[in-house]
């Protein structure tokens, strides 16, 4: 029996316990003997309710976290011993949440199992006589007097009895008094050792988290240098003669909450369908892939790994000295044995080459292979790109692929201006886009995807789509457009990398600070939404500026103005992130900016979107 069982068991001892008290007192109120033991009847009938309810409401504490289903959780609480009690997987959850509590916590169980049986015992729950005078169809009849109703208790041998009955129960006080006592003792046991076991398990879970909280934000703070690594890949796999020397690619930006280093990124190739005519005809082709990026350690453990899988999941073929014989006549020919083998044996090798794995190819020219696309299922590998100088993979998902003879995108600049036929963008939409801008920021300022130099509105782009490849966002008038997935668009020119001292890549010389600006000023016409900051009223207020600088310095004088309504708009952790952009991010160093940032402006934007997404749920 294992200790779920016994747990059951436990359980099940109560209601007998309770099932013969019951039925002692209706037998001794027909009598007219229960006024001489109803204090102590009440006292023991209560002390046993409260047990079966303290450990009752303990087994539940402990099936919650192992049970999703209410409904089984009730069947096995109003059921004791019952065949639910018996399921080995319970029985194994149950050990795995206790872990080296299990062995005390079952000596527990044992403990109240044996004081309820005494107990029992003490109730009479076994003697025949008190049963079977407590059954008795005689005794359900009605008695005129209590003289009539003392000789029918006295008059016999089973009267006699349960009046023997009577008196150990009134003199058993003390006995179960104790017994009771080492229930509670038990009961206080068991809910000790569960709460240090669950206290123990959640400190566990909240440092695991912690770390992994850690993890994730130093990640997210390095991702720059994945991305910078990404780059140069893909000039390299791109450096082909053709019209291919021009390609350009679109990096999807995530709010990311993951360490694992992955990409999405979209193609874009322009071909003229008019060439002998003097107006063009445009069509483009997008091309949508998801990079992983993977080092040779890494890459080699996951096929091992893969390896086994397959290993595993094929069927183990026993020698034929250790398979088990049945007995046979000494008559059997030779010839049903051989073929018996021969059969098993062509059995095991069909199914080892029913599961051919495809090896993956180094892929150097990028191109070439997006273009035979749909040779490949959908979001499968094609192959892998290789950084030379870090030996990392790039492994290369193809995951759909369009033509268009329209233009295949808009900036955000178009959509803040209402220059395209789109309805205006929700608070919503407009709170899931600056979180998005703002974690990108983080993540890409310094690599060649997002230039110090150059972050505008018009650099973030949106494609349009396919009405089935958008999930309701953006649908407007003649256009669809993925809002959940902003895009930047560079050309894949080399770049050279900046190398530090210990000969790792660092971000090089520049100031962030002014390119934080730029996003603080995205942040503040996404909260509003009712244009850019050139159609403010806080703008006008400021001179033009005679050159690009001047400008920029008004652009900021202006912003911090119109940064005084956020909080009325948006409230004060969207306020607070647009005033780390905007002058708070001075005191932040180079090597330490990230993690300001992180904590400043991307967690009180992700707490804002939260809280209105909440909202939203609960009307």
């Amino acid at each position: 029996m294992s200790g779920f069982e016994i747990a059951g068991a436990a359980l099940g001892a109560f209601p007998l316990a309770i099932h013969a008290l019951d039925q002692y007192r209706e037998v001794a109120a027909r009598l007219g003997l229960f006024f001489k033991i109803r204090l102590e009847y009440k006292k023991c009938r209560d002390d046993v309710h409260f047990h079966q309810l303290t450990f009752s409401r303990h087994l539940r504490q402990l099936l919650l976290p192992l049970v999703a289903d209410d409904a089984t959780i009730a069947d096995l609480l109003s059921d004791p011993g019952g065949q639910k009690w018996k399921d080995p997987k319970i029985a194994e959850l149950l050990e795995t949440r206790l872990q080296e509590s299990y062995g005390l916590y079952l000596e527990y169980i044992k403990g109240i199992r044996q004081v309820m049986d005494e107990i029992n015992r003490e109730l009479a729950v076994d003697t025949g006589s008190v049963q079977e005078k407590l059954a008795s169809p005689s005794l359900t009849k009605s008695v005129s007097s209590n003289a009539s109703r003392l000789k029918a208790a006295i008059g016999n041998k089973e009267g006699r009895a349960f009046q023997l009955y009577r008196v150990k129960f009134s003199n058993g006080e003390t006995v179960r008094k104790r017994l009771f006592g080492e229930l509670q003792e038990y009961n206080d046991k068991l809910e000790r050792l569960l709460d240090s076991s669950d206290s123990e398990t959640r400190l566990v879970t909240q440092r695991k988290a912690l770390a992994e909280g850690v993890a994730i934000e130093a990640a997210i703070c390095s991702f720059w240098i994945h991305a910078r690594r990404l780059f140069k890949v893909l000039t390299s796999a791109l450096d082909c003669p053709g019209p291919c020397q021009d390609h350009g690619a679109n990096l999807v930006l995530q709010h990311r909450t993951s360490k694992k280093p992955e990409f999405q990124v979209t193609f874009t190739k322009a071909a003229n369908l008019a060439v002998s005519s003097p107006n063009p005809i445009l069509q483009w082709e997008i091309q949508r892939t998801k990079i992983l990026e993977s080092d040779e350690e890494t890459a080699a453990a996951e096929m091992f790994k893969e390896s086994v899988s397959i290993l595993e999941d094929l069927p183990r073929s026993v020698p034929l000295h250790r398979q088990p014989r049945q007995i046979k006549s000494s008559f059997a020919t030779k010839k049903e044995s051989n073929t018996t083998g021969t059969s098993t044996s062509r059995s095991t090798a069909t199914t080892m080459g029913s599961t051919p794995k495809p090896n993956l190819a180094h892929i150097s020219n990028l191109c070439a292979d997006l273009s035979q696309h749909q040779t490949w299922a959908q979001g499968s590998c094609c192959g892998y790109l290789l950084e030379a100088k870090s030996k990392r993979r790039y492994y290369v998902h193809p995951i759909s692929r369009q033509h268009t003879t329209t233009q295949p995108s808009v900036t955000l600049d178009q959509i803040l201006r209402g220059g395209v036929s789109l309805p205006r963008l929700s608070r919503t939409q407009r709170y899931n886009i600056a979180l998005t801008l703002a974690s990108s920021f983080l993540q890409l300022l310094g690599s060649p995807w997002l230039p110090t130099a150059a972050f505008h509105r018009t650099d973030i782009l949106f494609i349009k789509d396919k009405p089935e490849y958008t999930s309701g966002f953006g649908q407007g008038l003649d256009n669809v457009l993925r809002l959940d997935q902003p895009l930047v668009h560079r050309q894949l020119w080399p770049v050279d990398s900046h190398v530090s001292k210990d000969g790792t890549e660092d971000e090089g010389d520049f100031r962030f600070a002014d390119s934080l600006d730029q996003l603080g000023i995205m942040l503040l016409e996404l909260c509003f939404g009712n244009g850019v900051l050139a159609d403010q009223p806080y703008r006008q207020r400021w001179p033009a500026g005679a050159n690009a600088t001047e400008k920029a310095v008004f652009d900021v004088m202006a912003a911090r103005d119109w940064q005084c309504r956020v909080n009325e708009e948006a409230g004060p952790d969207y306020a607070e992130a647009v005033a780390w952009c905007l002058g708070g991010n001075r005191s932040s160093g180079l090597d330490w900016w990230r993690r300001d940032m992180l904590s400043r402006v991307i967690q009180p934007l992700q707490r804002c979107r939260d809280y209105l997404t909440a909202g939203m749920r609960n009307e």
